[in-house]
């Protein structure tokens, strides 16, 4: 069968994948997740946002106020933008991957082929378009996917803005790369600091600011396990009172991609002194004794 560019695009024949991976630190050298996904375009672009929500770490503050507030690393509408931005513009004549990056302090998202006939960055921002797949973004807006108005850079910025922070844009002939700054960077290494490396590096927000959400005892408790994952586990319960196994199980895969929900429970039931489940089976969750508990048992 003979497809058109288009049709074998949004085809399950179409054969070059898109990479995601999580570093540790600010370089390379260190895998903690990657996926790969291949096949139709569609289905990429899905997957590809799915797996991006799911990495997009949350810093949970309990300050006293009704409700919790929970901030997100990247921006969510900004982040959908420069994805949707790789499938619609990039140069489907080249083999590359688009690639997408989880990096301490940034999220890299790097789309093969740049700017096409003549546009530049600068005219992009002001909202003018050229368009290499004409057809395609066609499609993805039927599809619901884009508004196809040359806002999405524009809109970018401006989320950035409210936090007083920039995106950078590398543009070439062969690529175009934009880099999100992580927007809870800053309170993590300080809280890293704050805690001397012993709670380490942990994803999914469990990181956030310990000392402000748990208890001195519960502190004292983590420092003091052995087994790292158990202080994670811990430490994840405590930032997020009544949190439901499947979460857990999201926020755990990140730094330890082998656990699932069985492997949590066995520990759960090792440290039942720490940890209790508040609620009906369907609807409850997990919580931390509170210590004048502890203190009767």
């Amino acid at each position: 069968m003979i497809f058109t560019n288009l049709a074998f695009w949004i085809s399950d024949q179409y054969n070059i994948d898109t990479k995601m991976a999580v570093y540790q630190g600010m370089d390379r050298d260190i895998f903690r997740s990657k996926k790969e996904y291949d096949g139709s375009i569609i289905i990429q672009i899905d997957k590809v946002l799915e797996y991006f929500d799911l990495c997009n770490e949350v810093r949970v503050i309990i300050d006293g106020s009704p409700m919790r507030q929970e901030i997100l690393s990247y921006n969510k509408r900004a982040a959908r933008e420069c994805i949707l931005n790789c499938y619609c513009h990039r140069d489907y004549s080249r083999k590359s991957n688009i690639k997408i990056e989880f990096f301490n302090d940034r999220c890299e998202i790097l789309s093969p082929g740049g700017f096409y006939d003549g546009l530049t960055l600068e005219d992009a921002l002001n909202g003018l378009q050229s368009f290499r797949n004409e057809k395609l973004v066609k499609l993805l807006f039927k599809l619901g996917y884009i508004e196809n108005y040359a806002s999405g850079l524009t809109r970018v910025f401006n989320e950035y803005k409210r936090v007083n922070l920039v995106p950078k844009i590398r543009t070439s002939l062969t690529f175009f790369k934009i880099t999100l700054p992580n927007i809870n960077f800053k309170a993590f290494n300080h809280q890293d600091k704050v805690n001397g490396g012993v709670n380490g590096e942990v994803n999914g927000g469990v990181n956030g600011e310990v000392n402000n959400r748990l208890d001195n005892w519960i502190s004292d408790i983590v420092i003091k396990l052995t087994e790292p994952r158990d202080a994670d586990i811990i430490q994840a319960i405590g930032n997020n009172p009544g949190i439901k196994m499947k979460e857990l199980v999201n926020i755990l895969t990140l730094k330890y991609p082998k656990i699932n929900s069985n492997i949590i429970s066995k520990r759960i039931k090792i440290h039942n002194h720490l940890i209790e489940f508040k609620g009906a089976p369907k609807t409850g969750g997990y919580y931390l004794k509170k210590q004048d508990q502890l203190d009767k048992q």
